[in-house]
């Protein structure tokens, strides 16, 4: 059995986007720890939920919306967690 070299990677998005690049992700996952929900690609995930994007053998190419709700009053806190291979 071969396997290949990667490495988790962790990050936190606050902010809307209109195209989050997914390029060189494999199975991301992303979980919602803020207090306004928040769609990720015309999924709504609110507070305390998780999406996975269940792909361990393909490297994500594309990009998605992330939008969170509009309440000012509300924290934006979205974690997301994937591998990366190493690229020799």
């Amino acid at each position: 059995m071969c396997f290949q070299k990667g490495n988790v990677i962790n990050s936190i998005i606050g902010n809307d986007h209109s195209q989050y690049s997914l390029l060189g992700m494999i199975s991301p996952t992303f979980q919602n720890q803020g207090t306004a929900y928040v769609n990720i690609a015309g999924r709504k995930v609110l507070p305390g939920e998780s999406f996975s994007i269940d792909c361990p053998n393909v490297e994500l190419q594309n990009a998605i919306s992330i939008n969170f709700e509009a309440d000012p009053a509300k924290t934006k806190i979205l974690y997301i967690g994937f591998v990366k291979l190493e690229k020799n």
